[in-house]
């Protein structure tokens, strides 16, 4: 399966826009993420080291999580 950049408003708040808003049952192991912000620009790699949310360093995805979280580059 192809490997997709999904791009984001936010890290947190699980709303649309937010990387951790995008849900884990649409993603791939190895997608990246784009988070545009006014504090910088976040890029992320999904990877299934599940870990404890500690953002901006580690983002994990509110719906269907699985083993999946966002690791910053």
């Amino acid at each position: 399966m192809a490997r997709k950049i999904w791009p984001a408003m936010a890290l947190t708040g699980g709303g649309v826009g937010a990387l951790d808003g995008i849900d884990g049952a649409l993603l791939t192991n190895g997608d990246g993420a784009i988070t545009m912000m006014s504090t910088g620009l976040y890029h992320h790699t999904l990877t299934t080291n599940a870990s404890t949310e500690n953002s901006p360093l580690v983002i994990v995805p509110n719906a269907n999580p699985g083993t999946f979280c966002w690791e910053l580059l």
